[in-house]
Order: C-alpha cells, then sequence, then structure tokens
C-alpha cells in the first residue's frame, strides 16, 4: 500500500492527537447481564419475605456448575450407546474420552473463577470433569457477583434463604454455567428411602402416625416377633376386650388376629415377618440361575449413600451365615468413603444412613451373591453425593450403580438438577446404569404436594424402581401381588367396645413413588408403551412417567436386614423402595455377568423386552391384614391417588422381573461385530 509522505504523516499524527479535545469518545460497552433459568425458586415467587435479609457478612456457599460443551452432542451419546437398537449400542465411551469431548473446559473454569474472584467470592475446588466450582462468600458478595438480592422466606415452618429476583451473570460467563446451587436453600435434603412397620400405638389413641414419622427410622420388626407386642400389651385395654397378642407370620395365612369388623370378617392374616434372600430368589425366578452359577460373578455394583457403617461388613458376613447365603470374599467388599462427615442433624444422622448402607449392601448380596460390592460413603447427603457419583463416574468405578435415595418431589432446584442431569449422561456415555428409589410416598399428596415423583428418579436417564406387597406362601409361591400403597386403620380399645379411630380403609401409610414427572418431557423408550392418560396427565405434553420397573417394597412384607445397632447385633425387617432398588440391581448384575458388554442405561432396552420379562402387576381384589397385637387392621393397595393397571401403570412400571426370562432377553441384547 502506498503511503503519505513523513511530513504529512505527522501532520495527520497531530490531528488526531487534537481531535479527543473537540469531540467525546463513545462510552465503552456494558456487558448485557443474563438471567440464569429456574434460579428464584418458585416458593420465593409465591411466598411473603420475612421482612429479614441474610447478614451482609453472612457467609453463603455455593457451587456454580458449569455446561457441558455440546450437551446435546453428549445427549446424543448417551441415547445411541443404550439403544439395542443402534448401531453404536455397547460402544461406550471411556471418562477420558466423554471428558475430552464433552467436559467443560479449563477456560471455561478460568473464566468463572476470575469472574467470581473479581466480585469478591473465594474459589474453592473444582469437581473433577470440570463439573462445578465450590466458592464461598458475603452474602453481600454474592449479590454483587449474581445482580440480585438475597432474602429469607418462611416456608413450611423453616426459614430458607432465596434470590429476590433471578439471579444474573454477565453473558460471557452466563454461556458457561448451568446454574448456582446453594443460592436459595433447598426445602428438602436427600433422604433415606427404607421404611419398618408402624407399632401398635396404645389405648385411646386417635391416628395413625404421619407418614413423616415412619420413614427413613432404620428400626424394624425383629425376626418372629411382633413390634412392642410383648412391652405394651400390660399397657393396653382390658385384657377381656383386647385379643392376646400374636405373631407376624412366616408365611401368608400362618397366623391370624381378631380384631372389630371390618370388610366382611373379624379374623384376618397377620402380616409377614420378612423375607429371607433364598425367598426372594425363588420369588423372582433366581434361584435357577445363581444356582447355575449366575451369580453376578466379575460385575461390580456401586452403593451411593452417605456416611459409612463401621460394622458393615462383619455384619453382612454374619447375616448371610445366619441365612445359609455365602460369606464375602477378600476383595468382594469395598469401601470409598469420603471424610469428614458433616451435616448430620440435616441429613438424618449416620444411624438412619448406616442402616440405609446395610439393607442396600445385604440386598444386592441377596440376588447377586458374587457380585463385586463398593460403597461410596459421602461426607453429607447434600453436595456430598453428588461428589459421591461423580467419583464412581469420573473412575468407571462400577457397571452398575444402585441409589436409595431421593429428593421430595421434583423440587431440589434448576442448579441441582442440571449438575446431577449432566452426571447422568456421562453415566450413560460409559456404559453405567443407575437404579434410583422411586420413593416411599406415593404420589406425594400426603406431603402436601401437588402428585408428583420424586427425583432423580424422574430423570429419563435413570432406572427408577417402584415397589410391590409381596405376599408368599409355605412354599414360597406367590400368593398375591399389589402394587404398594398401603393403608391402615388402628384400633382404640379403651371404650366399652372397640372401634376404629377412623373410616376404613384408615390412613395412608406409604407407598411407592411414581407419577408425571413436570420437569421431563418423554423418553423414546416410554413412546407407545406407557398409556397417554399417564404421559399426559398433565396437559397435551406427553412428559416422563414414573417408576420403569418395580420389586417387593411394603415393610409388611420387607426383607430380614442384619446390622450391629448399640454394638448389638439384631436382625428386623425393613422395606422401602431402598429395598426394591437393591435387589433389581442385583438382578441386573447376575444379567450382566455372560454379555459381551455391560447393560449400562437400562430403559431402552427393557421397554423393548416382551412382556414374558416382566410379571404384571394387575388390579386385583383387596387385601387385607392385622397387625399382632391387634392395633391396626392394614390394606395393600389403597389409601394413595394413584392405582396400578394392565401393563404400565405409576406404582409398578413395566412390572416386576421374571428373573430367568429377563436375564435370557438382556443376554440376546449384543453390539453389533
Amino acid at each position: 500500500m502506498r503511503q503519505l509522505p513523513l511530513r504529512l504523516r505527522a501532520a495527520a499524527c497531530a490531528v488526531a492527537l487534537l481531535a479527543p479535545l473537540c469531540t467525546a469518545l463513545p462510552a465503552a460497552a456494558v456487558e448485557p447481564r443474563v438471567a440464569l433459568p429456574g434460579s428464584r425458586p418458585a416458593w420465593a415467587a409465591t411466598t411473603q419475605a420475612t421482612g429479614t435479609a441474610p447478614a451482609a457478612t453472612q457467609t453463603v456457599t455455593v457451587r456454580v456448575v458449569l455446561n457441558l460443551r455440546d450437551a446435546a452432542g453428549a445427549e446424543l451419546v448417551a441415547r445411541q450407546v443404550s439403544d439395542p437398537r443402534n448401531a453404536a449400542y455397547g460402544r461406550y465411551l471411556t471418562p477420558a474420552a466423554f471428558n475430552a469431548r464433552f467436559a467443560p473446559t479449563a477456560v471455561s473454569v478460568r473464566t468463572v473463577t476470575d469472574y467470581l474472584r473479581a466480585s469478591g467470592i473465594t474459589v474453592g475446588a473444582v469437581a473433577a470433569g470440570n463439573r462445578w466450582i465450590s466458592a464461598s462468600g458475603s452474602a453481600t458478595a454474592m449479590n454483587k457477583a449474581f445482580g440480585t438480592v438475597l432474602k429469607n422466606y418462611l416456608v413450611a415452618g423453616r426459614v430458607l434463604r432465596a434470590p429476590s429476583s433471578a439471579a444474573t451473570l454477565p453473558s460471557t460467563v452466563a454461556a458457561l454455567v448451568a446454574g448456582v446451587s446453594g443460592l436459595s436453600q433447598a426445602p428438602t435434603s436427600r433422604t433415606p428411602a427404607h421404611l419398618s412397620v408402624p407399632v401398635d400405638r396404645p389405648a385411646g389413641a386417635g391416628r395413625a402416625p404421619a407418614t413423616g414419622t415412619v420413614a427413613g427410622t432404620g428400626t424394624g420388626t425383629a425376626k418372629g416377633t411382633a413390634p412392642t407386642a410383648t412391652t405394651t400389651a400390660a399397657t393396653l385395654a382390658p385384657a377381656a376386650l383386647r385379643p392376646a397378642p400374636t405373631t407376624c407370620s412366616e408365611y401368608w395365612g400362618q397366623r391370624t388376629q381378631t380384631l372389630p369388623s371390618a370388610f366382611g370378617t373379624t379374623r384376618f392374616n397377620t402380616y409377614l415377618c420378612g423375607y429371607t434372600p433364598a425367598r426372594l430368589r425363588t420369588a423372582y425366578d433366581m434361584a435357577g440361575p445363581v444356582a447355575r452359577g449366575q451369580t453376578g460373578k466379575g460385575v461390580t455394583v456401586a452403593i451411593v449413600g452417605a456416611y459409612a457403617s463401621p460394622t458393615m461388613l462383619a455384619d453382612a458376613n454374619r447375616w448371610a451365615a445366619r441365612y445359609g447365603e455365602p460369606a464375602f470374599r477378600s476383595g468382594q467388599y469395598l469401601e470409598t468413603v469420603s471424610r469428614p462427615f458433616s451435616q448430620q442433624t440435616e441429613c438424618g444422622g449416620e444411624a438412619t444412613w448406616n442402616g440405609e448402607q446395610t439393607l442396600d449392601v445385604e440386598a444386592v448380596h441377596a440376588m447377586a451373591p458374587g457380585a463385586t460390592i463398593r460403597y461410596v460413603g459421602a461426607r453429607n447427603c447434600n453436595e456430598g453425593m453428588d461428589e459421591a457419583l461423580n467419583w464412581v463416574i469420573q473412575n468407571r468405578a462400577a457397571t452398575i450403580v444402585s441409589n436409595s435415595y431421593g429428593y421430595t418431589g421434583e423440587q431440589p432446584g434448576a442448579a441441582e438438577v442440571a449438575l446431577q442431569h449432566a452426571l447422568f449422561v456421562q453415566a450413560a456415555a460409559e456404559g453405567i446404569g443407575l437404579y434410583f428409589s422411586s420413593g416411599d410416598a406415593g404420589d406425594n399428596v400426603a406431603n402436601g404436594l401437588s402428585p408428583q415423583p420424586d427425583f432423580p428418579a424422574s430423570d429419563p436417564l435413570v432406572t427408577a424402581v417402584g415397589g410391590t406387597s409381596l405376599l408368599l406362601d409355605q412354599r414360597d409361591r406367590t400368593v398375591a401381588e399389589r402394587g404398594w400403597e398401603t393403608s391402615a386403620a388402628f384400633v382404640d380399645w379403651s371404650g366399652s367396645s372397640a372401634r376404629y379411630t377412623s373410616g376404613l380403609p384408615g390412613g395412608f401409610l406409604f407407598g411407592a413413588g411414581g407419577g408425571t414427572s413436570s420437569v421431563f418431557t418423554q423418553p423414546a423408550y416410554q413412546a407407545s408403551v406407557v398409556p397417554d392418560t399417564l404421559s399426559q396427565a398433565r396437559g397435551t405434553t406427553r412428559m416422563r412417567v414414573v417408576p420403569d420397573i418395580a420389586a417387593v417394597a411394603d415393610p409388611f412384607t420387607g426383607m430380614y436386614v442384619g446390622q450391629t445397632v448399640g454394638g448389638t447385633f439384631t436382625v428386623s425387617t425393613i422395606g422401602g423402595t431402598s429395598l426394591a432398588a437393591p435387589l433389581v440391581a442385583g438382578i441386573q448384575a447376575v444379567a450382566s455377568q455372560c454379555r459381551t458388554a455391560p447393560i449400562g442405561f437400562a430403559n431402552p432396552l427393557l421397554y423393548s423386552l416382551t412382556r414374558a420379562a416382566f410379571g404384571d402387576v394387575a388390579p386385583a381384589a383387596a387385601v387385607h391384614f392385622a397387625s399382632p397385637a391387634a392395633g391396626y387392621v392394614g390394606t395393600f393397595e389403597t389409601g394413595d391417588t394413584q392405582r396400578t393397571a394392565r401393563g404400565h401403570d405409576a406404582i409398578t412400571g413395566l412390572g416386576t422381573p421374571r428373573g430367568s426370562a429377563l436375564i435370557a432377553a438382556e443376554a440376546q441384547a449384543r453390539p453389533r461385530s
């Protein structure tokens, strides 16, 4: 290009230097801020603030969740490798390969951390795979960084913090962020989904225990005895009016009890004491495969929970010896536990979670006595659980993961849903099957919510396990199986004549979680299988329906579990979908043993199988039972707003596993050579 002569160039420079003195320069552009969807929870939008706000200096801890690169591409891979009809079926990615293609980059991490630090926030650890950034700072710093004002709200008797308006970030930063967990406090924490039967109430009591007082207690009915039958008999009403206590039944119809007239009779079978591992294998047609050596050998099942029982392995071996089961071989039981433990009050304490861990380990071992079990204990039930599951996924430490916990409904917050869903995407892409308990409060109407399933069970990339009430006779034949929704009417023996304290069949106690999601649309595998009456229960858009499959869960028909409590080894009966999920995980471990590739995310395969692989839990006549101490009459499959139906329903999903048929069908689905 031709240049100006030197003297002319000098004159031009002088003019340019003088120009600012005459003409104002345009102001620097201010980067627009973008709102983070779902950052203000619905309850904050509809609840009056208390008039107070977190102190300016109050420390707030958050996790900034980063977007996957090409999230749509990652979802596509997860679907393709999980679909037996796709050419990519079974061609799973390693953690390194997934992260190389889809994980947030180091540049993204640096961009977000630089912004946080500039806002006065202290940056902590970055999760493996660059999934989230932990950070903390004063409420003032959080308000500045996220363009909102944190306030306190009174929600169901609790004061909870939340942004008073949607959180925002500069557009360049917002493009990298899926959400911010911790700005608002969730109404509930993750809780274990295990239960025991309610005790008989003293004379004069007017109501059954609320569902919340039954769930998660970690106690159970000792083998062969009714709860509190001997200790409370002396305090109950006149012996002439109340029949002598009996015991629970080892099989349906073994023992009966007399109650005030109900449902056309006064004589009822007592509920079941519990099932042994061998009886449950028989019930699900697993005895044959296990006897032939299909025990899950070579397959690793991870169990994720909070904290860790110090007597877990010893308890499991002692329990196994009692019921003639094989003890764990050297190296067959592994533990990876994060410490120090925290948030014990919020999470229900170690005792509750120790009982959960014990149930899960023994249930998997019952179905898959040859499988390796790795317990992954989180430091708490909140962010610690995400860290624990992320560890399993980033290290591909198992190909099957049993998760017996969840939130109450679909209300953990948008950021937490985004965080966990991204983990589920990677798990599916790696060929890791995640099995989640569907919950123990039915469709959550009993919890004061609109009908809805629990999260994470409602995520379309996990297998949600519902529950049944299973009645076996003396020869372990199924007498009846009902969708698990159980109610009870309690008896007042204190007057001149006994009476039920509520109308029959009584109040809802507990039941399998399920229903139609308000968050996730219908996945392709549920199309044409789930009836529109369920998928369109919320409107014209078809949505994800929970659960996918089921197994025994009712604590009135639960499993014997051995655990050391207070220094004493005890056997109790525990149920809940916390029992159902590890039972199904164990069955899937057996099915995986002879496959050329792991089953991975199982739903596309399960929904493609013929009905012969499942036992359909269809509507049938009501079944009633008595408590051994004559405290209440119970009814199976009643009390909640959900019901079983032929085919797929919102209590049992596709139905219960028919072991041999399911294993054979899953073995035929192989990756293409």
